[in-house]
C-alpha cells in the first residue's frame, strides 16, 4: 500500500502535500489550483480540519489494517449500496409500468388508438431528455446528492400514483412527461456517488449492484402484474398497479432523503478517521468527490473531447433495442402466441437470464479490468436472440412457439453493456463539472435512443413488427465497432500520458501525483489519469 500523502509528511500539518496551492522545490507545476474554491472539496476537508495530524494517524491505521479496511469497505458497501439498488429497481419498475399494463387494459380503458402507446412511451423520454442537463447542473449546485435525489423520488412517486386517475391520452402523455422530468437524475448521480466511494478496479462490480435492478423489476414487476391480474374489484387491475408502485416509490424517496451520504466528507454516520481512510483509499483514482463549484473550463473541455462523443454514440446505439424492448417485450410475447397473463408471468426468467448476466459482466470487468471486451460478450446473445425472431416469425406468424420464447429470452443480455458505459464513466472522467457534464450528455443520449427506440415498433407491422427487430441488429452490431474505436482511443490516451511523464525525476512525479488527485482538474489535464479501456 502507497503512503497516504507522500514519503515526506509534515506530522503537523500531514496533508499539506495534497495541497495544490503550493509552490515546490522541484516544480513550478506542482501548483494545480489556486483557491479551495476550485479544488474537490476533499482537500478543504483535509487541509482546514482542526484535528488533522490526529485524524491522519487514524485513517492511515484504518488503511494499514486489513481488518479494519475491510470492516470500512463492508460499512460503505451497506450504506452505499442497498440504497442505490433501491431506487434504480425502482427507477426502471416505474418506468416500464406501461409495459405491463399495456396487456392488463389501459389501452382499452384510456381509448388508445394507432401510435397512442408508442407515443406515451416516447413521452417520458422527452421529459427526460429536457430535464438532464438543469437537474444535473441544479444538483452540482446543491452538493447535496442524497437529499436531491431523495425529493425527485418522491416527486416520481406521486406522479406515478396519478396514472390509476387517468382516462385519456392526455392525461396519460402529461404524467409520463412528467415521469420522465423526475427521473432523468436518477443515474448521472448514482455514478458520481459510485465514484466518489470506491476504486476504479472496484466501481464495475458496484455499478452492477444497481443495475442488476432492471433484471429483477422484470421478475417482480412481471409477477405483481401477474397477481394483480386476478383483481375482481370495480378497479381497474393497471389502477391499483399504479398506486401500490407510486406508495412504493414514495417510502424509498423519503429513506433516501434520510439515509443516503452526500459524499465521503459529509458522511454522518461515518467518524473523521474513516472519512480520512476513504477519501485516501481512492486518491489514486485522481478524480476526486465533487466541487459544488461550475467551471465554464471544464464545461467546454467535455464539448471538445473526442471520447465523450464515442461514449455517447455508444449510449445511443444500445438505447435504441432497449427502448423497443423495454416496451414492447410483453406485446411481443403475445404475438408468440402466449396469453396476456402468461405474457406477464414469462417476464420473470428473462429477468432472472438478465440479472446473472449483469452480475457475471460487473464481476468479469473488475477482475480483468477490462470494460470493452466484456461489453462485446454481452452484446453478441442480443443480436442472435433478434435474429431468430425474425427467422421464427417472418411475418406474424409463429414458426416455433418454445425457439422465439429462447430468443425473446436472449436479447434480454445487452442490458449489461448500457451498465458498463456507465461504470467507464465512473472510471474515466476526472473533474466534478465534466462528469455532471458528461454523464448529462450520455443520458441524454439514452433518452434520443430510447424515443427511437419506440418508434421502431410500428402499430401498422403488428404483430411482426420486423423493423423493431431489424432495428435491435443493426444498432448493436453498429455498437460493436463503436465500442472497439473508444478502446483504441483509451489505450492511445494512456501511451500519451506516459510519454508525458518520461522526463520527471520520481520525486517530481510522486509530489505531482499526489497535488493532481484532489485538484478537481480533468482527465485531460492529468498526465496521471489512467483510462480504464
Amino acid at each position: 500500500m502507497s503512503e497516504p500523502i507522500g514519503s515526506k509528511v509534515n506530522p503537523e500539518k500531514p496533508f499539506e502535500g495534497l495541497d495544490g496551492r503550493q509552490n515546490s522545490a522541484t516544480s513550478d507545476e506542482a501548483v494545480t489550483v489556486t483557491d479551495l474554491v476550485d479544488a474537490d472539496e476533499a482537500l478543504g476537508f483535509l487541509t482546514n480540519h482542526p484535528r488533522a495530524a490526529e485524524i491522519a494517524i487514524q485513517g492511515t491505521a484504518i488503511l494499514e489494517d486489513p481488518v479494519q479496511l475491510k470492516k470500512l469497505i463492508r460499512k460503505i458497501d451497506f450504506t452505499i449500496a442497498p440504497l442505490l439498488a433501491a431506487v434504480y429497481f425502482l427507477q426502471f419498475l416505474d418506468k416500464t409500468t406501461l409495459s405491463y399494463t399495456a396487456v392488463m387494459g389501459i389501452r382499452q380503458d384510456t381509448h388508445l388508438v394507432r401510435q397512442d402507446y408508442s407515443d406515451l412511451s416516447m413521452l417520458f423520454y422527452i421529459g427526460f431528455l429536457a430535464a438532464e442537463f438543469p437537474t444535473q447542473y441544479l444538483a452540482q449546485h446543491m452538493s447535496r446528492l442524497g437529499l436531491y435525489l431523495g425529493v425527485n423520488i418522491m416527486l416520481w412517486g406521486f406522479v406515478l400514483g396519478c396514472h390509476a386517475a387517468c382516462t385519456s391520452f392526455a392525461g396519460l402523455a402529461i404524467c409520463r412527461t412528467l415521469l420522465g422530468v423526475f427521473e432523468s437524475c436518477v443515474a448521472p448521480i448514482l455514478v458520481l456517488i459510485v465514484a466518489m466511494w470506491y476504486k476504479k478496479e472496484e466501481q464495475g462490480r458496484r455499478v452492477s449492484w444497481f443495475y442488476v435492478c432492471n433484471s429483477l423489476t422484470q421478475i417482480f414487476g412481471g409477477l405483481l402484474a401477474y397477481g394483480v391480474s386476478f383483481a375482481n374489484t370495480k378497479f381497474a387491475s393497471w389502477r391499483i398497479f399504479f398506486l401500490a408502485i407510486g406508495a412504493m416509490t414514495i417510502v424509498v424517496g423519503a429513506l433516501v432523503c434520510i439515509f443516503l451520504p452526500n459524499s465521503p466528507v459529509k458522511a454522518k454516520r461515518f467518524s473523521d478517521a474513516e472519512k480520512v481512510a476513504a477519501l485516501l483509499r481512492t486518491k489514486n483514482n485522481q478524480s476526486g468527490t465533487q466541487n459544488a463549484h461550475l467551471k465554464k473550463a471544464q464545461v467546454f473541455e467535455t464539448f471538445k473531447d473526442i471520447r465523450v462523443y464515442l461514449v455517447c454514440l455508444c449510449t445511443l446505439l444500445s438505447s435504441i433495442p432497449n427502448g423497443g424492448l423495454s416496451n414492447f417485450s410483453s406485446i411481443l410475447l403475445t404475438t408468440f402466441g402466449y396469453s396476456s397473463r402468461q405474457a406477464l408471468i414469462l417476464s420473470a426468467p428473462s429477468g432472472a437470464i438478465g440479472a446473472i448476466c449483469v452480475l457475471g459482466v460487473g464481476w468479469c470487468s473488475d477482475k480483468w479490468r477490462d470494460r470493452s471486451s466484456v461489453m462485446l460478450l454481452c452484446i453478441l446473445p442480443t443480436i442472435l436472440g433478434a435474429g431468430l425472431m425474425i427467422g421464427l416469425d417472418p411475418n406474424g406468424v409463429p414458426k416455433n412457439k418454445a425457439g422465439l420464447l429462447a430468443a425473446s429470452f436472449l436479447t434480454g443480455t445487452f442490458g449489461a453493456a448500457f451498465m458498463l458505459l456507465l461504470a467507464w464513466n465512473a472510471s474515466n472522467i476526472a473533474g466534478h463539472t465534466k462528469k455532471v457534464t458528461i454523464n448529462a450528455l450520455t443520458l441524454i443520449s439514452f433518452a434520443v435512443g430510447n424515443i427511437l427506440g419506440t418508434q421502431t415498433f410500428q402499430a401498422k407491422q403488428a404483430p411482426g413488427y420486423i423493423s423493431g427487430k431489424i432495428s435491435i441488429i443493426a444498432t448493436l452490431g453498429a455498437l460493436c465497432f463503436v465500442i472497439l474505436v473508444l478502446r483504441w482511443y483509451n489505450d492511445m490516451l494512456n501511451k500519451k500520458n506516459r510519454r508525458a511523464v518520461e522526463g520527471m525525476s520520481e520525486g517530481e512525479k510522486e509530489e505531482l501525483k499526489e497535488k493532481m488527485a484532489f485538484a478537481d482538474q480533468t482527465d485531460r489535464r492529468n498526465v496521471f489519469f489512467v483510462y480504464t479501456h
